[in-house]
């Protein structure tokens, strides 16, 4: 019985992980076996074979393949030490519905789950386009061992599309035909279906080159049916080689018959281009006197010589103010100095409070022992951080958890402090700023990739403490998204997929115009509110509450949206589209850089369902992640890739340049743009505008204090 035979497939499965997982050595130590050599399917392997190898912890890959008349592109994140996913986006000639070429996106899991020992091979699991049309699909239980350090063998088992080649058993049938839409999990089909063996071998000749032979399992069955490739033999040979780590080129002869070449880039978020950081140092701290060697030092006289207390406010402000720090307001007793500042400058807030620190301690009399550092956005507080002094003097040359463990993290909500001076002239502020933008859309089948270039002004004016209105004005000089012509093939109003129209209707466009308010209702409670021209589709208003602790992992929010549908022309008109959305939202910081949130409600389209989105941050401002949003609408009602789904990358201007900056670079893969699961876009949504002050991302950043 089929059912049965899938039933088997899975024991059989797990059977082997336990049996492998029992066998481990206690106490033998091990490592993830690493590589930074890839196959033509653009994930650590062979030629176009997996294999058990990993690339090192939070290694980005991007390869450029042609296998045969195939290309392909895949974008591959190591996200764990074991656990890797990729994103493809291949060309496949001939196979479309209609005979035309394919255009096929596909995504992959990997994860290995024995480490290489003395007797034993690193072993991994692997899912091949598990979420995509099915023409990669496969899984696949493969070992790796290492001989004479340079030499690597591998041997696995495959399913699905690795299955089709080198036969020795089978778990019922497999369907080899595409789903036209794709994106749907098909659990029942995984481990199902004839059962392939492939295996090889990978000899680093030098250190830039490596030489490769593999027994593939992989027949090419639809491939073949439509006389796109001539199989000659299941062996294929090939080399690679790096031009320095980050480079490299693979050559192949596939089949008996076809040529593979591969261009490979990798960059890893944890080691930045130009170093640690180019900053100019910090000032020193600078100790005070014994306490009995010079008692005029620590008097407390100076508290009532308020010219002298105005004196050091202003240098503390101006001196502050180099290093990218404002300073809202400061108050001052005998024993106590509290300051309210905001950080322009440094990704790592950690290093803001440092920086803050020593210069207090320059400036301050001797009798101040405890410095009060609330850190706020915009004039509204977001967290309050204590040392004392003498902790200061004492640990400047101990390491940054040392200091942060004495530190005192508590809510900066509240009124100021009634003997607070602020900095006079520090609201209102003006800022504005002239740029160019870049606009893209990808995965289109006529044309893959699409973009608008064009000039950019934006402006930002804050009004009062919370009080923020932002514009941003768009000319359009060259591009070609305005000639997307698909039709969306969806049961769900357009509430995204028109994008192609506002391109098309006028090159200068206002692309938001907003005014926020930001507030602190209640401790531990952060609220925004904004009105305007939301984005360059919607108009609206927008609220938004989020609870968030100061020493909390854990945060939740709710957001409700009033928006209609901008008219094509870029102005105020409108067109006869209204709705209420929103969602209520779970934020967890896992630590260790991991964080997931799920966000449940209405989307745009009038749609409900949830988003899941999991992501790895790391200390100098790298972001990853990976999104999935499932609603009421059937895949069908959907489109093409039956859900919404993505990938997003954040990329700090101060890993690239090596000077301190808080700008970042953001971007977003989304295989399809379609109605289904879609949110407006609006800008300041709180978590992301105020976790990076709370202690657990301050200390999971710490290592910067003393920077």
């Amino acid at each position: 019985m089929p059912e049965q035979r899938r039933k088997a497939t899975r024991r059989t499965v797990a059977a082997v992980i336990a049996v492998y997982g029992a066998a481990y050595p206690v106490g033998m130590s091990a490592e993830p076996m690493v590589t930074s050599s890839y196959n033509l399917y653009g994930v650590p392997g062979l030629l176009e074979m997996p294999t058990a190898e990993n690339a090192r912890d939070a290694e980005l890959s991007g390869s450029f393949s042609k296998s045969g008349k195939q290309n392909r592109t895949t974008l591959t994140f190591q996200f764990a030490p074991r656990l890797s996913g990729s994103f493809r986006y291949s060309k496949i000639p001939n196979l479309d519905i209609d005979g035309d070429d394919l255009y096929d996106r596909s995504f992959d899991l990997r994860f290995q789950f024995l480490d290489e020992t003395k007797w034993l091979p690193s072993m991994a699991v692997g899912f091949q386009d598990f979420i995509g049309t099915g023409i990669y699909s496969a899984e696949y239980l493969v070992a790796t061992k290492t001989f004479w350090e340079d030499v690597r063998v591998t041997a696995g088992l495959g399913w699905g599309r690795l299955g089709t080649g080198n036969e020795i058993t089978s778990f019922g049938d497999r369907e080899y035909s595409t789903d036209s839409n794709g994106g749907t999990l098909e659990f029942d089909r995984f481990f199902t279906g004839p059962v392939g063996v492939f295996g090889g071998a990978s000899w680093n000749a030098t250190d830039k080159l490596t030489l490769k032979a593999e027994y593939s399992s992989d027949a090419y069955l639809i491939e073949t049916e439509h006389g796109e490739i001539d199989i000659q033999t299941p062996w294929n040979f090939g080399a690679e080689y790096r031009f320095n780590p980050g480079v490299s080129l693979s050559a192949a002869y596939l089949y008996g018959s076809e040529i593979g070449l591969q261009l490979n880039f990798t960059l890893n978020p944890k080691d930045p281009l130009l170093g640690p950081g180019n900053e100019p140092a910090p000032a020193p701290i600078r100790p005070r006197p014994p306490r009995g060697s010079d008692p005029a030092a620590w008097s407390q006289a100076w508290t009532a010589d308020q010219p002298r207390k105005q004196q050091i406010q202003t240098v503390i402000t101006n001196v502050l103010s180099k290093e990218g720090i404002e300073v809202e307001g400061m108050s001052m007793s005998g024993t106590r100095a509290e300051i309210r500042i905001e950080n322009n400058q440094y990704l790592a807030q950690s290093q803001a409070l440092g920086r803050t620190a020593r210069i207090l301690t320059r400036a301050l009399p001797a009798s101040v022992e405890t410095f009060t550092i609330t850190q706020a956005t915009d004039g509204v507080a977001e967290t309050k951080v204590s040392f004392q002094r003498s902790d200061l003097e004492q640990l400047e040359h101990a390491s940054s958890q040392a200091i942060l463990q004495r530190a005192v993290f508590a809510d900066g909500a509240g009124p100021l402090p009634a003997d607070m001076v602020r900095t006079p002239g520090y609201f209102p502020q003006f800022t504005w700023y002239f740029a160019p933008y870049l606009d893209y859309s990808l995965f289109d089948p006529e044309d893959p990739i699409r973009a608008d270039f064009g000039l950019q002004l934006g402006a930002e004016y804050k009004l009062a403490p919370g009080i923020v209105a932002t514009g941003t004005l768009k000319h359009k000089l060259a591009g070609n998204i305005d000639q997307i012509d698909r039709d969306p093939a969806s049961a769900l109003p357009p509430v995204r997929t028109d994008f192609a129209k506002y391109s098309k209707a006028t090159d200068t466009y206002i692309n938001d115009l907003t005014l926020a308010y930001y507030n602190r209702p209640i401790k531990n409670v952060y609220g925004r509110v904004t009105a305007g021209v939301l984005e360059k589709m919607y108009s609206g208003v927008s609220g938004e509450l989020l609870w968030m602790p100061v020493d909390s992992r854990l945060a939740l929010g709710g957001e409700l949206n009033y928006v209609v549908q901008r008219d094509y022309d870029g102005g105020f008109g409108t067109l006869d589209y209204d709705i209420v959305s929103g969602h209520a939202s779970v934020y967890y910081d896992f630590g260790a850089g991991y964080m997931g949130s799920v966000d449940a409600g209405r989307y745009l389209a009038g749609d409900y369902g949830a988003t899941l989105q999991l992501a790895r941050e790391f200390d100098n401002g790298w972001l990853v992640g990976a999104f999935a949003t499932m609603t009421d609408v059937s895949a069908e009602d959907f489109g093409e890739g039956s859900f919404d789904k993505g990938i997003f990358i954040k990329v700090p201007l101060a890993w690239a340049s090596g000077q301190a900056s808080r700008s970042k670079y953001g971007t977003l893969i989304r295989p399809l743009t379609r109605d289904g699961g879609a949110k407006v876009n609006v800008r300041g949504r709180l978590f992301g505008r105020v976790r990076d002050t709370h202690q657990p991302e301050v200390e999971a950043s710490g290592g910067r204090f003393w920077r």
